[in-house]
């Protein structure tokens, strides 16, 4: 299969089989990321839990060029917005029961599990194909005040608007996990929180009144492109962010806000597109942001310390450990080693 072809499919390290461990990984890779860097991703993961071997799966999220990358992270961070309790509407509402509909549908299928390599589209109701064109985000600036209800629904129908596949992927791993009794840890980089946090929104809505399918729950996000106001409620108590100090690309993507993306949608689209050449470079060269400065997988004492923090939050008992019990809900900033 193709890079794109890939989106939303099921990838492990073979060496490590799937075998229903009672613990999971659930790893989410981010911008500019394809197959062969996320199984290296995975693979780090497999060696840095090898004392209490979990199952480790990947949910790809497929790179179809930067700015590819960029444009649905925008448009995922913009729908995340309108979840914030003080932003929601009775339309983002209805749309993101919608999702968790959908999500049935999926849970509900005469096909259980949903094969690793399938299409998670092709398993919904409607079945129809994605209308997402990025030909016609490159012409939001001839588009007149283009409302966000019809961007959203000409591109996304009725899918999660940035990348749907991995968010219903994601989406359908995690209540699978739950439902198996499993302790399942969300790990994600980059863009893979904005497809974490909008995918945990909708297991939120999927359970309803369920309040006890938080409980098995971890997050942990490396290189954030989120905020903590951008996951469910009960979920900012289950999750903890890292970043390095000199992470410009999470700075700058994580403290987007209050901005009513919707409303200036084409101009920040654009903006984006205008600059992809400089955050390529930025996303190029700044070691502190990519994947593999977090995993440790660098000759960069920085970047050890970063895998040996997420090791840590692997292997220690969530309920137990009073010192995971004072990070929850923390943005951890990595320093430099001062001499």
């Amino acid at each position: 299969m193709t890079e794109q072809e890939q989106d939303g499919r099921l990838v492990s390290y073979g060496p490590a089989p799937l075998m229903n461990k009672k613990k999971r990984i659930l790893h989410i890779n981010g911008v500019a990321s394809d197959v062969a860097t996320q199984l290296r991703d995975i693979e780090a993961l497999v060696w840095l839990t090898l004392e209490q071997p979990f199952d480790v799966v990947g949910i790809h999220n497929s790179t179809q060029g930067l700015q590819a990358d960029l444009t649905e992270s925008l448009l995922g961070k913009a729908e995340l917005y309108r979840l914030w309790p003080e932003q929601s509407t009775s339309a983002s509402r209805k749309r993101l029961q919608g999702y968790a509909d959908l999500l049935r549908s999926l849970c509900n299928s005469s096909i259980q599990p949903i094969p690793p390599e399938a299409d998670i589209l092709g398993f919904c109701q409607s079945a129809e194909k994605l209308p997402f064109s990025l030909d016609l985000l490159r012409r939001l600036q001839t588009i007149p005040s283009l409302a966000w209800e019809d961007l959203e629904t000409s591109l996304y129908g009725a899918y999660p608007t940035g990348a749907p596949r991995p968010t219903l992927r994601l989406a359908y791993e995690l209540v699978n996990a739950i439902r198996a009794g499993a302790e399942v840890f969300v790990v994600a980089h980059s863009q893979g929180l904005i497809i974490a946090a909008l995918a945990l929104h909708i297991v939120q809505a999927f359970f309803g009144n369920y309040p006890k399918w938080v409980q098995p729950l971890r997050l942990i996000g490396y290189g954030p492109a989120i905020m903590f106001e951008d996951l469910p409620l009960p979920v900012r108590h289950r999750a903890i962010l890292l970043q390095h100090r000199q992470d410009l690309v999470a700075e700058n993507f994580s403290n987007l806000r209050n901005i009513n993306l919707w409303n200036n949608l084409q101009t920040q689209t654009r903006n984006f597109l205008e600059q992809a050449d400089n955050l390529r470079q930025i996303i190029g060269t700044d070691s502190h942001h990519s994947a593999s400065f977090y995993l440790g997988l660098r000759e960069d004492p920085a970047g050890k310390r970063a895998a040996n923090l997420i090791q840590a939050l692997l292997l220690e008992d969530w309920e137990a450990s009073r010192l995971i019990q004072s990070l929850q809900s923390t943005r951890i900033i990595l320093e430099e080693a001062t001499v």
